[in-house]
């Protein structure tokens, strides 16, 4: 008869498991998928080498299993709002005030998920490297995450504008709105520089979210259509 593993072992081999994918969040942030060797990989969560192809099968598994953790921790912290947003933005009875305070609740959650603390930080430098180098784990990203909160704008601008909600127009400027954010941590090197400090404090923080929904609220108020082509 099979003798069951002990709850130790399963705690420890637990444990395994999650300091790699820490290690991971931290090393394929720094240096990508391709520069990261798996000893570097073991060495920062202090494994055996063995650890990676006996939990994930290789770095490749680990690398789909940090996907994995980054989206569930983003989904955790802003999934009901993103999600609270898009039901203001169906509701025909809500008015525009309801959608720009729905819009301040999320924007101020994707804010910290992006910039508040290193992990954040690295989750972020994750899904960028994702945008502009896709590799095997991009459908993780895109279909469990970045498709919802695209989703979203997309019911925010069409509220907001009058455009069509399927139109290409309204598609590409929902990406341009979320590139609001997504600058500061492209360009938090230079932020932090010219801010003259170390990092971006809360007061700097909250300070972003006001800039990014007051400029989206200000680029609704004016805005019209500018592309008149069929969707292909």
């Amino acid at each position: 008869m099979t003798r069951p593993v002990p709850r130790a072992d399963g705690g420890a081999q637990a444990g395994t498991r999650q300091r790699l994918i820490e290690a991971g969040v931290r090393l394929f942030g720094l240096h990508g998928f391709e520069a990261t060797a798996t000893r570097a990989l073991a060495a920062e969560a202090g494994v055996n080498l063995g650890a990676i192809p006996y939990h994930f099968g290789g770095k490749e598994g680990l690398y789909h299993a940090v996907a994995g953790h980054i989206v569930d921790v983003m989904l955790a912290q802003v999934g009901p709002s993103v999600a609270g947003t898009l039901a203001v933005c169906q509701d025909p009875a809500a008015r525009r005030e309801d959608v720009l305070a729905a819009l301040r609740t999320t924007v101020r959650g994707m804010v910290r998920i992006m910039l508040a603390t290193p992990e954040a930080r690295s989750f972020s430098q994750i899904v960028l490297q994702e945008q502009i180098a896709p590799t095997s784990a991009f459908p993780i990203f895109h279909e469990r995450f970045l498709k919802r909160v695209h989703a979203m704008w997309c019911a925010l601008l069409a509220r907001l504008t009058g455009l069509a909600p399927d139109s290409p127009e309204l598609i590409l400027r929902a990406f341009s709105v979320m590139g609001q954010l997504v600058v500061f941590r492209v360009a938090m090197a230079s932020a932090v520089r010219r801010l003259d400090c170390e990092s971006l404090g809360d007061a700097h923080l909250e300070c972003i979210a006001r800039i990014v929904c007051d400029q989206v609220e200000a680029i609704t108020e004016s805005c019209s259509p500018v592309c008149t082509e069929a969707k292909p």
